[in-house]
């Protein structure tokens, strides 16, 4: 994990109305605590790409969950990040996994499992991934919790003011088909940011979304 100084873009998809509530009342997005979660929990975004998010919103519309597809655009420092893209985070996400295998061992239990993989191999519900950066949150709220003197490593604002506590979580993510054979691009990859304290949120804004198409040359 490292501390970063640079301020990213993410935009999140949501219902008009949590948009509006949030641009013109102040209100803040609330974080997702779904088991599935690919990040584990936290308020979401698409980093740099708000057709993403439209699209998704679009997707829950057609879904039925949303009724008017909106997105809310967040500049957001991402502070002490657990990047998936750097090799000493990918280092301790597996040796969480190892401490989480062993448990579960120890109780007589299966790990969780991620589910709904589509064609590509692509799963959607990742109830492993989501439970070993829980456990990797935890782990590292109990050592500053012992560093502090804390009796308890519950997200007391002790523990979330302190540099070693884990803001944000941010990872790439290829999905989706092959743009073209034995390509090594995939038509859906994306970058994902998971914002754990949500101090790093600087700013909402209203983004215009373009539908910019990139043409051959």
């Amino acid at each position: 994990m490292y501390t970063s100084p640079s301020i990213v873009f993410g935009f999140h998809g949501c219902d008009q109305s949590v948009a509006d509530l949030v641009l013109h009342e102040g209100k803040v997005l609330a974080p997702s605590e779904e088991s599935f979660d690919w990040l584990g929990h936290g308020i979401y975004f698409w980093e740099g790409s708000e057709s993403r998010a439209l699209e998704w919103a679009e997707k829950k519309q057609a879904e039925g969950k949303i009724k008017k597809p909106a997105v809310i655009g967040a500049i957001i420092r991402l502070g002490n990040c657990l990047d998936l893209l750097d090799d000493r985070c990918i280092k301790s996400v597996s040796t969480t996994y190892k401490i989480l295998e062993a448990e579960f061992a120890d109780i007589g239990e299966s790990l969780p499992l991620n589910k709904d993989t589509d064609k590509n191999g692509i799963s959607f519900r990742r109830e492993l991934d989501c439970r070993v950066i829980e456990r990797l949150h935890q782990l590292n709220n109990t050592l500053i919790a012992d560093k502090l003197g804390l009796k308890s490593s519950t997200r007391s604002k002790r523990i979330q003011t302190n540099p070693d506590f884990i803001d944000s979580v941010r990872g790439m993510f290829p999905e989706g088909d092959h743009l073209y054979p034995m390509a090594g691009f995939r038509a859906l990859n994306h970058i994902q940011l998971c914002v754990v304290n949500p101090n790093c949120i600087l700013g909402y804004f209203k983004p215009r979304v373009s539908n910019t198409n990139y043409k051959a040359f």
